[in-house]
């Protein structure tokens, strides 16, 4: 049977409300869990050396859905 991530009892996921939480109050600690940010996603693929421009590799010349046709 799984368990609720944040308080460890069992739980029965085909009558609970909240899934894969126990009740609506370990859903709400999860999600303050990652607005303060003890969570994170870990970025694949990036290293120290590497310098993004911030434009998510989409130049400003090439962008797309710009509606305008070359």
């Amino acid at each position: 049977m799984p368990r609720c991530p944040v308080c460890s009892h069992s739980i029965d996921l085909s009558t609970v409300a909240t899934p894969p939480f126990c009740s609506e109050r370990c859903r709400v600690i999860d999600l303050g869990r990652w607005l303060d940010g003890a969570y994170s996603v870990p970025v694949v693929g990036r290293g120290d050396d590497d310098e993004g421009d911030g434009e998510g590799g989409i130049s400003p010349q090439r962008s797309q859905g710009d509606g305008e046709d070359e």
